[in-house]
């Protein structure tokens, strides 16, 4: 029983560090193009979500990747909530 649980520790170690190492590659490639504040904070938590989170829906995993591939470059506010809501609207991530 002990060699079951060990193994089971060992592949949840060996999950969470290559977790960790996506989210990493995540931050270099996305947040080197972003220009505003907010939208840093946003690349930071949709990389959390594409690469830490165990257990998602695939709409929700879906519209996290939309927010990684159009928030990044954005100059400018408004273009950013619009973003945001296409993001929102292609994935029905509120249902």
């Amino acid at each position: 029983m002990s060699k079951y649980v060990l193994l089971l520790f060992a592949l949840f170690c060996a999950q969470a560090q290559a977790d960790d190492e996506a989210y990493q590659q995540c931050l270099l490639q996305y947040q080197s193009q972003v220009e505003i504040p907010e939208a840093a904070a946003l690349v930071r938590n949709a990389c959390n979500h594409v690469h830490r989170e165990l257990v998602m829906l695939p709409r929700k995993k879906a519209y996290w990747q939309c927010v990684l591939d159009y928030i990044s470059p954005v100059k400018t506010r408004e273009v950013m909530a619009d973003l945001l809501q296409v993001c929102r609207e292609q994935h029905d991530f509120k249902k």
